[in-house]
C-alpha cells in the first residue's frame, strides 16, 4: 500500500471511529449467533424463575415462628368492618386477614355486590350473641391491637378467608388457597384486594401483620421477584 493510501485509511478511521470488516461492525453479530445468545438468556431466566418459585413455595410452607402474647380480651366482640372488632372498648384488628373495606364493591358476572357490608356482616354472624376471644400480638402500625380471634372455640380469620370473605395477609394462605379453589366469596367473580383498593382510594398504607417475621419478609420478596421475572420474560417474547 503507497503511504498516501495508508494516510486515507488512517484518517477515515479517525474520523468514523469505526473499523469495517466485510461491510459489517466489527462489533456486529451474526444473526444466528444473537438469536442462540437470546435462547441462552431465555434458558436462564426460566431457571431462575423455577429455582425462586421452589424458594417461594417452601418459605411459605415452613411454619411461622410463634409470637410472644402481650395480652388476651374476651366477651362480646362488635364487627367494625370485615377484618376489625370492638372488644371491651378496644379496637382489635384480626390478624393475617385483610377483608374488603367499607364502600368496596366487587363483581360477580356482570352483577355490582358489596363486597365491604358482606364482609362486615359474615363476621357480624360469626361473633354474634357468643363470647369472642383475642390473644393479642401487639400492635400495628396505626397503634391497634392485633390479635387472632375466636368466637365459641371458632378461629374467626381461618373461617372469614375460608368462607372467601377476607383473604390471607400473613396467615391462612392454605385457606385462601381452598376458597380460591372453590370460587367462593371473592373468588366466585372480580375483586381488587382490599390493600390495593385502600392504595388508589387514598387510604392509609398498611402491610402483612406479620411482616415483622423474617420467613415472611423472605417468601414475599421471593414472590415480588418471581412475578417481575415473568413479566420480563413475556415482554421479551
Amino acid at each position: 500500500m503507497k503511504p498516501r493510501d495508508r494516510r486515507f485509511r488512517d484518517a477515515v478511521g479517525a474520523r468514523s471511529g469505526r473499523r469495517f470488516s466485510f461491510g459489517r461492525p466489527d462489533g456486529g453479530l451474526p444473526r444466528r449467533r444473537r438469536a442462540r445468545e437470546g435462547r441462552v438468556g431465555m434458558i436462564g431466566g426460566w431457571i431462575i424463575l423455577f429455582v425462586l418459585s421452589v424458594g417461594a413455595y417452601v418459605a411459605a410452607r415452613l411454619p411461622p415462628p410463634e409470637r410472644a402474647t402481650t395480652g388476651e380480651l374476651f366477651g362480646r366482640a362488635t364487627p367494625s368492618d370485615g377484618d376489625s372488632l370492638r372488644l371491651k372498648g378496644r379496637r382489635v384488628r384480626i390478624e393475617g386477614i385483610d377483608a374488603p373495606e367499607i364502600g368496596q364493591t366487587c363483581r360477580h358476572e356482570e352483577a355490582v355486590w358489596d363486597c365491604g357490608a358482606a364482609a362486615r356482616l359474615r363476621l357480624k354472624t360469626l361473633v354474634e350473641g357468643v363470647t369472642t376471644t383475642c390473644r393479642l400480638h401487639g400492635r400495628d402500625r396505626y397503634g391497634r391491637e392485633l390479635g387472632v380471634c375466636t368466637a365459641n372455640g371458632l378461629d374467626v380469620g381461618r373461617a372469614m378467608v375460608l368462607s372467601g370473605h377476607a383473604v390471607s395477609y400473613g396467615l391462612y394462605r392454605d385457606e385462601e388457597a381452598k376458597a380460591r379453589a372453590d370460587e367462593v366469596g371473592l373468588w366466585g367473580g372480580e375483586f381488587v384486594r382490599p390493600q390495593e383498593w385502600r392504595r388508589s382510594h387514598g387510604g392509609a398504607e398498611d402491610g402483612p401483620h406479620r411482616a415483622d417475621d423474617w420467613m415472611e419478609l423472605i417468601a414475599r420478596w421471593i414472590e415480588d421477584e418471581a412475578s417481575a421475572l415473568v413479566t420480563r420474560i413475556i415482554r421479551a417474547l
